[in-house]
């Protein structure tokens, strides 16, 4: 896997043993030079190469800046609707940064020692009709690598649609960005942070009353390890879904949801609960009977699925007064 970077002090734990040298922009390939134009900082980035996570092969490239200067995750968007060219997977992580965000642009705080990741599969050889499917991604990934990370002693689950929790605190949440053309899917942009080393201040809301981090919980995994853990179930689930469908995803993504079961709360897409003398009210509250393959909600009572909104779980609308 090639590496470009302006921190290459700070790779020890994701490259080891990885070799290099500092390179002028432009003397690096078009393809590079682009995604380095894009989201690097300075003009001798550090090109190296080390060990990849997940299938052997997978990775083409990761790029990792100490600070983004706006969302990776948007940048990166835009530049792969506008044509950039990507030679294969690439990852792209920011020690820090700013402007990172989650659904409809909530904000998500950099901490230190957290992880910020973008990927994206350019050409992944995916039908237009599984995009949707795809939204379940990189939820389905952070949970199976924090298992495997912590050999099965931290177990998060899924909260509708696409937060990540740990023993009722958040810890992570996901972005998912497909674009199609004809009847295939031309590329697939995920993001992902996680609360790795430190628990971000967050007001308590309905929808996210407590948060928590790895530390918090007891894990001693680094950014570097919680980077190579996701970027290997990412590589194998992009892997699976090539050559079986997206079958298999949708029953992790059921398996690891914390709804099902559960009474909850779903409120319009753009209810935050932090505006001050608002009343919420619910556009539907039941219990959940299952998750249906487009994501949408199964609710005990309801005539049709729940196919979007906010959602809170019963009892912390109780806790707030809803």
């Amino acid at each position: 896997m090639l590496v470009l970077s302006d921190c290459p002090e700070r790779l020890a734990g994701l490259v080891p043993g990885g070799t290099g040298s500092d390179a002028r922009v432009d003397s690096l390939p078009a393809s590079d030079r682009a995604l380095w134009r894009a989201l690097g900082a300075g003009d001798r980035p550090w090109r190296g190469t080390g060990p990849e996570p997940g299938p052997p092969g997978y990775w083409s490239r990761a790029l990792v800046v100490a600070e983004a200067r706006a969302s990776q995750f948007d940048v990166l968007r835009e530049r792969l609707a506008a044509g950039l060219e990507l030679p294969g997977p690439t990852a792209c992580v920011a020690l820090s940064g700013r402007g990172f965000h989650g659904q409809r642009n909530r904000a998500w705080l950099s901490e230190p020692g957290n992880l910020h990741l973008c990927a994206a599969f350019p050409e992944p050889g995916f039908p237009a009709r599984d995009a949707g499917s795809l939204t379940m991604l990189p939820a389905v990934a952070l949970v199976e690598a924090v298992c495997a990370m912590t050999g099965g002693r931290l177990r998060p689950g899924i909260k509708w649609v696409n937060d990540v929790l740990l023993d009722g605190r958040k810890i992570g949440g996901v972005l998912t960005a497909t674009q199609t053309q004809g009847d295939r899917v031309r590329s697939v942009l995920v993001g992902i942070g996680l609360n790795v080393s430190t628990t971000p201040p967050v007001p308590p809301t309905p929808f996210v009353p407590t948060v928590g981090s790895l530390a918090e919980a007891g894990s001693r995994v680094t950014w570097a390890d919680a980077c190579a853990g996701v970027l290997a179930a990412l590589g194998r689930w992009m892997t699976r879904i090539a050559s079986a469908g997206p079958a298999a995803l949708l029953d992790a993504y059921r398996d690891a949801s914390l709804v099902i079961g559960r009474e909850v709360c779903v409120f319009e897409e753009s209810a935050d609960g932090h505006s001050a003398g608002t009343r919420l009210s619910p556009l539907h509250r039941g219990n959940v009977r299952g998750i249906a393959p487009d994501l949408a909600l199964i609710l005990e009572g309801a005539e049709t699925p729940v196919a979007s909104g906010r959602l809170a779980f019963a009892e912390d609308c109780s806790r707030f007064g809803l």
